[in-house]
């Protein structure tokens, strides 16, 4: 997979971050949390798998696992779909991503 530069947006900063990203799904990238915007002590969860509207969705050890959940919650939705149609989606399940991501990955959910 070739990486590609993508845009993530933090509440922390003003201006957007750009960072190197891959696409395991169309529209899903997995992508290392800056080091500049990591937390001081270090949590251990440095990949991020995130929306390609520039939000995080959930947080990962290493970047196999980021990958891995791609692929493990692509049929929930069509993730090329702008953000905000997907939280208004009525027929997007929630509750079965969250299960789906905590289930078979070793990910933590961010919510956005």
């Amino acid at each position: 997979m070739n990486a590609s530069t993508h845009e993530v947006r933090y509440t922390r900063t003003a201006t957007p971050v750009l960072v190197q990203a891959i696409e395991p799904v169309p529209g899903l990238r997995v992508y290392e949390e800056p080091e500049e915007l990591r937390h001081p002590a270090g949590d251990g969860y440095q990949w991020r798998l995130g929306h390609h509207s520039g939000l995080a969705m959930a947080a990962f050890a290493d970047k196999d696992d980021a990958i891995n959940a791609a692929h493990q919650v692509a049929s929930f939705a069509d993730w090329t779909r702008p953000a905000e149609d997907l939280r208004t989606d009525p027929d997007f399940d929630l509750a079965g991503y969250c299960d789906q991501l905590m289930e078979t990955t070793g990910g933590l959910l961010i919510s956005a």
